[in-house]
């Protein structure tokens, strides 16, 4: 999602857009509920039912869950096709991570507007609720896997692997 909103505020014409996000995801928030939803519309229906699609880090709510799963069968994919990762990580983890974060954005290294402790609070009261819902409802319904997602990138993208490979066997 947040590539897909990257490329969204770099086109100059998104001044609606950009100034909801200053208004919510660059305070911690979650992007409006609108945006996500017509994202995830647009990248379920373009991309081919040969190709899979990754979504990570979303849906964050049980609405744009129920939707991304029904326009997922729209689409033609079906459920017995569709695989649900969640990667586990302890809080002490999520906070040191993110406080130390930087990204490489428009040809430079920086901190994004959500990376302090108080826009961390918020991002974790949102996943106590809606997110743990949301966790929930894929688990029920596709073929799913916690992974541990400590370790380095190494160890746990072969934790990855591992359960893509269990999924297509």
């Amino acid at each position: 999602m947040g590539e897909e909103l990257r490329k969204i505020l770099a086109n100059p014409g998104n001044k609606k857009i950009k100034e909801a996000l200053s208004r919510t995801t660059n305070k911690g928030r979650l992007t409006p509920t609108e945006i996500v939803r017509n994202i995830f519309k647009k990248k379920i229906f373009s991309v081919k039912n040969s190709q899979g699609i990754l979504f990570s880090g979303s849906p964050k709510m049980i609405g744009e869950a129920k939707l991304v799963s029904k326009w997922l069968r729209e689409s033609g994919r079906k459920d017995s096709q569709t695989m649900f990762l969640y990667l586990g990580i302890p809080k002490v983890e999520i906070v040191k991570r993110i406080t130390g974060r930087k990204e490489y954005y428009k040809g430079k290294y920086s901190k994004r507007a959500d990376d302090d402790l108080k826009a961390l609070a918020n991002r974790l009261k949102y996943y106590k609720t809606d997110i743990s819902t949301v966790i929930k409802f894929f688990d029920q319904k596709y073929f799913h896997k916690r992974i541990r997602g400590i370790g380095s990138e190494k160890e746990v993208f072969k934790r990855i692997k591992k359960a893509i490979y269990e999924f297509n066997n």
